[in-house]
Parts: C-alpha cells; structure tokens; sequence
C-alpha cells in the first residue's frame, strides 16, 4: 500500500533529525536479506543505541538535498535502503561492517560525519578504531599503571618494615625463653 503524503512527510522529517542529531549516519542497500538476519542486525543495533531504518530512495535523495549533502552516489543506491543513525561514530560502523562482511547481498555505501559525506572505505576505517569504552579503559590503565608501582614501592617499604619488627620479637622470644 502506497504511503500517503502525510507519511512521507513524517519519514522526511525523521531522517532530517536523524541527519541532523545523530554524530554519523552509515547508508548501506541490501536485497533478498532474510528476515532472520534482518531480525539480528536490528536487535544488535538496538541494543548498541542504533536507530535503524529503510527508507525509500526518493526520500532520502530530498532529506540529502534539503540537508545540502550533495556527494551522495545515488547511482550505487539500487535495492532496499536504510540508513543507521549512530551517536557513537564507530559503533555503527563495527556492527554493520562486521555484518556486511559475510554477506554479499547487504553493502555499506557511506555515510554521513560531522556533516559531511564520506565513502565506504572511511567507514570501514572507522570500524577498525577502538570503541569509546575501549579508549576509555586504555586511559584509565595508562593513568593508573604508575599508581599501582607507587603503591606497590610503599607497601614494599612497610612490609620490609614489619618483617623487620617481627624478627626482633621473636629475637626477644627466643631470648627469654
């Protein structure tokens, strides 16, 4: 059944907020994807904080046009569209790339980063980045290694210390006794 112009109204607006709220964008165009699969990119992306949609060509091309996104290769859009709006620039682009690697129905075409289109091969590069939180656990193992040496040094010098302690204790035990 035919979308009515409210409808496309809608799908327009939502890919304009998409566009504009989201840090990057990946458009990739599938065909003969079964549901299955489908069902578990989805889930994967939802659980990520994905939002993921297929779009009609149409609909894209104006949102690209009103956005003044003009690198878009319309002549690669051929089949299903959808687009992923991301808030992490590198998420998506792991999830989908890892998808699209097995498959030869289901392409990555490019997207969208600060505004600006880029091609396949730059969000395949961006999926070869480590994750926010991979970044964020190196800092915190980077900055935490030269405490754990200082601690390690000033439990050395108290543990030295109480051996010390008690071997005149027991110096003095044995004295006694």
């Amino acid at each position: 059944m035919p979308k009515t112009r409210q409808q496309k109204q809608e799908i327009l607006k939502s890919i304009d907020r998409k566009i504009k709220e989201s840090s990057s964008l990946i458009v990739s165009v599938f065909n003969k994807l079964p549901v299955s699969q489908d069902q578990e990119l989805r889930a994967d992306l939802k659980q990520n904080n994905i939002d993921y949609q297929v779009v009609k060509k149409t609909l894209l091309k104006k949102s690209f046009e009103e956005n003044k996104i003009k690198e878009l290769p319309y002549e690669l859009l051929i089949g299903n569209i959808s687009i992923a709006a991301c808030q992490d620039e590198v998420t998506g682009a792991k999830i989908l790339s890892k998808f699209a690697k097995d498959k030869e129905d289901f392409k990555i075409i490019g997207g969208i980063l600060e505004k600006t289109w880029i091609d396949a091969e730059k969000i395949l590069e961006l999926a070869k980045l480590p994750s926010k939180d991979e970044l964020i656990a190196k800092t915190v193992a980077t900055v935490k290694a030269p405490l754990n040496g200082l601690v390690n040094v000033l439990v050395g010098n108290i543990k030295g210390l109480v051996r010390v302690l008690n071997a005149v204790k027991d110096k003095k035990q044995n004295a006694s006794a």
